[in-house]
This record gives structure tokens, sequence and C-alpha cells, in this order.
């Protein structure tokens, strides 16, 4: 059972329904009467869609590590929503251990017209030892991220969420280190049903919006809706700013690019998270019909637009699913899904661990994968000088194997002078501590209200210079502030970026055993009289300013850096391949 990663529960009798052919009614062991795959038999159906276009090519569901954790899944009677959807990753998935699990039973109480999990009225059957089971499951498997799932159930007074968020306290209480995603029905709009869930100690809430609005129906059951789920993924970001919001599309269903775009403008007025974008398969005659097949090339063009919108990730692909890959949403390359290449659907770039991944033969040989774009970390309001000797610390300790991480953060008011910095900048420090630190630069201000930047990154693996980190870091907050309509530059000889001659990032780095931290202080909704106790990076009379200052008054740190986060990650991957082509070239 530990073979298995995100092990999939319940439903006694799952398996049993799997010899009722497609569109036929059978009875569970429970009692009750579904509908196989969802969808009743219409008589004459369309024909098959056409030849499926060659990128639409998954693992075949084969293979040592597939027959093992069907034989898992099997044995131990667990219904998984790979199976039950019909997933197009199901061997991709198997044959590295990994499912996802699915509550509250394998037969859903609608019949959307995209989806395969049988449908009918469990008349309020659940499985009470479901939940601590699960959690036993997750620990078993010793897993660090885990997605739970579940079908809809309208017989339930409260539509399962006190199941859903009983399985994730469970889970919390086994194993308090893993992070969970949970995606969830709509509860039917009830806001305190989805509270339930959203409190219970999930790190991921999603609710599918599945398509664009004008297709909501046909493709959705009648008792979803578009504008539903939307209020739904609002209330929750709103009830927990802190927990992280997440839906998916469906394409290839008759949207066109205005109603994608109008979506996604949508989802991000409501501050949505992470978006995920899929090609629809048709997975029995008896449901709607692919009307176009996405190329690559317009997956990579839509999730650029999500990513330019303000998403902090969007991870698309022709088979993607929006469970697909999840612990990897944050990573900010896709979730390595290389839409442009020959082998979609691979787990990075190095099959081998052993490969030698370095952009040249100047670079020294990693036994690791290739480098990615670092992880993003949301860390709230910490103290400065802690957080300064952890960085020093994980600098210190690192190795081959040791990730990349980029911390976003806010220090309580604090100066900090820089290596070889004159003293005599910090013209009245009052009641605000002083810290000599290790960093370049002079002196600086950070507080309440200035977003934090910290790369913790080893440059010569990404194959960086200094200057191209720096260079990153300046670009990010252009084109950030250029998203808003707000005019920013760097100036010749001053690090930082500047708004019509006052400074509103400033850059300070250190670099050692080949690897950075310290890093950029964006100002965002601040108190800035604290600038003028100081001469700001050794410049007297310089001034400051802020987004809150530059027609963005209800702006905060956090929501800033989630919207920042992605500026910075392209602007890292842009510039290391672009570095890395100038020395393939010489």
């Amino acid at each position: 059972m530990a073979s298995l990663k995100d092990i999939s529960v319940v439903v006694e009798g799952a398996a049993e329904s799997r010899s009722i052919r497609s569109g036929e009614k059978y009875v569970t062991p429970q009692g009750f009467t579904a509908i196989k795959d969802g969808q009743k038999s219409r008589g004459a159906e369309a024909a098959p869609t056409g030849r499926k276009p060659a990128w639409i090519r998954a693992q075949l569901p084969v293979g040592a590590g597939f027959g093992a954790t069907r034989n898992i899944v099997h044995e131990h009677r667990l219904a998984t929503v790979c199976e039950e959807a019909k997933c197009p990753n199901i061997g991709e998935c198997w044959n590295a251990g990994t499912a996802t699990i699915m509550l509250m039973g394998a037969v859903c109480t609608r019949a959307c017209r995209f989806c395969s999990v049988d449908t009918g009225n469990p008349r309020g059957w659940l499985d009470a030892e479901e939940p601590e089971n699960t959690a036993r499951s997750v620990e078993l498997m010793k897993l660090k991220y885990i997605v739970l799932t579940s079908v809809n159930r309208d017989d339930l007074p409260d539509g399962g969420a006190r199941h859903y968020a009983d399985a994730i306290r469970a889970i919390k209480r086994r194993t308090p280190q893993v992070a969970v995603e949970a995606l969830t029905p709509d509860f039917q709009g009830v806001m305190k049903d989805v509270e339930a869930v959203v409190d219970s100690g999930l790190e991921v809430f999603a609710q599918n919006v599945e398509t664009v609005k004008r297709l909501t129906h046909p493709v959705r059951d009648p008792r979803a809706s578009y504008e539903q789920t939307l209020a739904v993924l609002e209330h929750a970001k709103k009830h927990r700013p802190d927990v992280l919001t997440k839906t998916s599309l469906m394409l290839g269903l008759g949207e066109t690019d205005e109603e994608i775009a109008q979506t996604m403008d949508d989802l991000r007025a409501i501050n949505v998270d992470l978006l995920t974008l899929g090609q629809y398969l048709r997975p029995t005659l008896h449901h709607l019909e692919v009307q176009r097949f996405v190329t690559p090339a317009e997956f990579d063009k839509y999730r650029e637009w999500a990513l330019a919108k303000g998403f902090r990730e969007c991870v698309a692909g022709p088979l993607v699913r929006s469970s697909y890959r999840a612990e990897q949403a944050l990573n900010g390359n896709n979730a390595g899904i290389e839409n442009h290449g020959a082998g979609w659907g691979k787990r990075g770039k190095a099959a081998d661990p052993n490969q030698d991944t370095t952009v040249d033969a100047a670079f020294p040989r990693f036994p690791h994968p290739a480098p990615t774009i670092p992880t993003v970390r949301w860390l709230g309001k910490v103290e400065y000088e802690p957080t300064w000797r952890e960085m020093q610390r994980i600098t210190d300790a690192r190795d081959a194997n040791t990730p990349d991480e980029i911390w976003l953060l806010e220090h309580p008011p604090v100066f900090t002078l820089g290596l070889n910095a004159d003293a005599g900048h910090v013209l009245a420090a009052g009641d605000i501590p002083v810290v000599k630190i290790d960093r370049g630069g002079q002196v600086t201000y950070h507080g309440p209200g200035q977003l934090v930047v910290y790369p913790l990154i080893d440059i010569r693996r990404m194959g960086l210079g200094v200057r191209d980190l720096v260079t990153a870091m300046e670009r990010a907050v252009i084109e950030y502030c250029a998203s808003l309509g707000i005019e920013a530059a760097t100036k010749q000889g001053a690090p930082g970026v500047y708004v019509k001659g006052r400074k509103i990032g400033s850059v300070g780095i250190r670099i050692r055993r080949g690897s950075s931290y310290h890093g950029l202080a964006f100002n965002v909704n601040m108190d800035l009289e604290p600038f003028q106790r100081i001469n700001p990076c050794g410049y007297a009379g310089l001034q400051m300013t802020q987004l809150s200052a530059l027609g963005q008054p209800d702006a905060t740190v956090e929501q800033v850096g989630r919207d920042f986060a992605p500026f910075l990650t392209r602007a890292l991957e842009e510039i290391r391949a672009r570095s890395t082509s100038a020395r393939a070239a010489t």
C-alpha cells in the first residue's frame, strides 16, 4: 500500500459496477440505482470524433508500476477518480505510484455531460470510517502533498461538507506536515458549508468552473452554474485569504478566445490564484462531442495570458487535468510540462537522475534533474534577523540536491546596513533597530506594507550570473508595474527601480558558495516616514514612492506578492534561457 502515492478511498462495490455497460442502470451493493458513466444510452449515437492529433498521446496504461498500483486499488476496493473519470494520465500517474483520493463514493448525484463518473442517488449513504481510513493511508504512504476530490452529494443536508472537513482534519492530526488540496463540489452555493471545508486546515481550495459562461449549460448539470462557482471561490478567498484558490477550464467544447480571456478576467476579479487548462476528451459516445483540438502552441499562448493577468500559476497542456501534478503548481514552470517538445507529459526534462544537466561544459555537473524555476513560498510577517540567519544556514548547508526557493514576506520595522555601508547614512534611527548584515549596498528600511523578496537560488546551477539575477528582479518590478499602468524604469549606476525619479524597489543581494540570498524590497502600502531618517541606499534626499500612491490605494503585501511572483519566475526563466543560448553560440 505504501507504493501508492495519492490513494483514492472508498466505495464498496465500485469495482463491481465496472462490468456494467456504459449508459446502463445497475444497483449498487448499498441498494440504490446508478447509471454507468453518468449518461444514459440515447440509442442512435453520433459517430466518434475522428483520429486524435499527434500531441494527444498519453502513456499507455501498462507496465510494472501501473499493474502494482491497479492491484492495490482493486484489492483494497478503492475508488479512484483516475478510473471513474477515465483520466488519460492514468498510465503516467499509476506507473509513478500516484493517484487522487475520491471521497464519499463513486456515484454522483449530478449528470454533467462531460463527466463519466456514475450518476445516481446514494440516499444519504456514507462510509463513516472513511475520514480515518484516508488519513491512515496518507500516513502510510509518507506523502508531502495530497489531493482530495469527491462526487457531488446533493442528497446530503450539507452536501458532504462535514465529511470532507473530517477527512482533512484527520489527515492533519496524523500528518500535520502534509499539504492538502481539496477539489470540492459547489455545496449548492451554501456558504456555511464552503466555510466548513475552508476552515478544516487545507492549503488549497478548488472548485472547477469547467467551461466558459455561455457553455455552462449544457456542459454542466443544471444544478451547477458559472455564477455559483465564482461565488463559492470568491467566498472561500474572502473567508480565508491565506488559502490558495484554484479552478480548471476544459477547452475544445466550442469556446472562443474572447470567452477564454473573459473567464480569466472573471476569475482574477475574485482573486483566484491557480488555473489549469486542458483539452476536453469525450469519454463515451453518450457524452458531448469534441468541437476542436487545441494545439500545444495555443495552450502556451493561453498560459501566457493567464500569467499576464496575474494568476500565480497556470498549468496548461493537452492532457492537463485539475489535479495533474498538483504538487508542482507553484514551481512556476508549467508543472514541468513542455508543450513545444515531442515528449509532452514527461516528468521533468531529465529522465536519468544522473544525466548531465549543465548548460555547457564550463559549469559543474550535478547528480540531479535539470534546474527548474524555484518554488515560491509566502512566509507572512516575520522578524528580520532570524530570517537572515536562516538564509545563511540554508546557503551554507546547500548541496547538489538542495531545491531553489523564492521567499515572499514582510518584516516589522528595521534598518539594515550593508557589509561595507557607512553608518553615517543612518541619520536618526529613533526606536527602529539597526542591523549590520552581509549583503551589498548601503542602508535601507524594511517595514509593514513592503513586499520583501528573497531568492535562495544556486545561480551556477541555473546558469545565471550575478547581474542576471539583479536584472530579473528589476525587470519583474518594471513589468508588474506596467501591468498596473505604472511606468517604471531603472537608472544607470543605481540599482533598483524608479517611478518619475522616486524609488519604488531596492535591490541588495549576497552570493556565497555560488548561491544567492537577500534580494528585493518592493514598496506596496507602507509608512514611508522612516526613509526620511536615513539616506536611502546611500543617497541623501532620495525620495521613495509606493504602489498605494500610484493608483493602487487598496494594495496589500500578500496579494501583490502572489501577483508579482509569476513576473519574477518568468523573468528568471527568460534570462536563463537567453544566457544559455548565448553560451551555446560561443
